[in-house]
């Protein structure tokens, strides 16, 4: 069954003021860039407790972007600190509540929970310096909350932002009729699957554990971070590493860097009974 969620443009532009709202659903999310915080802080929505998340990278860093989560009853007086002294994000994310009903405790909640799931996924650097303990609040709280934390996942990934998606996950074994994509590369065999609009690295993949010469540093973070996950490790061969877990991709092409240790075209790579992922994308009518 599919979900609506409704996107309104406040100010007529697609990257203004906007708010998304899930149907039959309490809670709002309202994204804007920097520039119109003062109009943000102007809406009924600043005035309401809630959640927030800060998003952006410093300008002189070749490290991944920043994110800051945190909390305000209401989320105005906070978000006007963060204007003058934080300098790094360049959009926020606010989720509030349509009926009021979040309460100190609950907000502290979401704030610690969400905070975990960054720090899980490994996605961002967190700016939050200090560990966000998690509140006691009541089963029937929980519950509550918990369907306010799920709200939150999907509205990020509307907004396409990675914040909370695992970089890999438990392997699942192809099905009998499903297509399975090849790379070989120097004696070294990816497999790839496409699943749930993703390009899925399937684990027994085996990788080129040195970079190529030209590998750029955002590749070379990209696959550290997944042998820091534990989805890589070392093959029996020397100069093997093998994908213990599927990995997700945005695209093929990123999904062969990690075979082969640099850039590579991905399209062309990837092929399939000797056809390129290519060839048979542009054969579907």
């Amino acid at each position: 069954m599919g979900r609506l969620i409704r996107t309104f443009l406040v100010n007529d532009q697609t990257d203004g003021l906007k708010t998304l709202e899930i149907s039959n659903m309490t809670i709002k999310a309202t994204v804007f860039p920097r520039p119109f915080l003062k109009e943000f802080l102007a809406r009924d929505e600043a005035g309401r407790p809630g959640v927030y998340m800060l998003y952006g990278s410093e300008i002189d860093s070749s490290e991944s972007p920043m994110l800051y989560i945190g909390e305000g009853d209401p989320v105005s007086e906070r978000l006007k600190s963060h204007g003058v002294k934080k300098d790094f994000w360049t959009e926020a994310f606010v989720f509030t509540s349509k009926d009021d009903y979040l309460s100190k405790t609950q907000i502290k909640y979401l704030e610690s929970k969400l905070i975990d799931l960054a720090k899980e996924t490994k996605r961002v650097n967190l700016d939050n310096v200090n560990a966000s303990s998690v509140p006691t609040i009541s089963e029937v709280d929980e519950a509550e909350v918990q369907q306010f934390l799920d709200a939150i996942q999907l509205l990020v990934r509307v907004l396409n932002l990675p914040f909370f998606d695992p970089l890999s996950y438990r392997s699942r074994p192809p099905k009998d009729d499903e297509i399975i994509y090849e790379y070989r590369v120097k004696g070294h065999l990816g497999r790839m699957a496409i699943r749930d609009g993703k390009y899925v690295l399937l684990a027994g993949s085996t990788a080129a554990k040195e970079f190529r010469t030209s590998a750029s540093q955002n590749i070379k973070r990209y696959r550290m971070s997944l042998e820091e996950d534990g989805a890589i490790t070392a093959g029996e061969q020397e100069g093997e590493l093998i994908v213990v877990r599927d990995i997700p991709c945005d695209s093929p092409s990123r999904a062969a860097v990690i075979i082969c240790g640099g850039s590579a075209a991905g399209p062309v790579k990837w092929k399939y009974n000797g056809k390129t992922l290519k060839d048979l994308e542009q054969m579907q009518p």
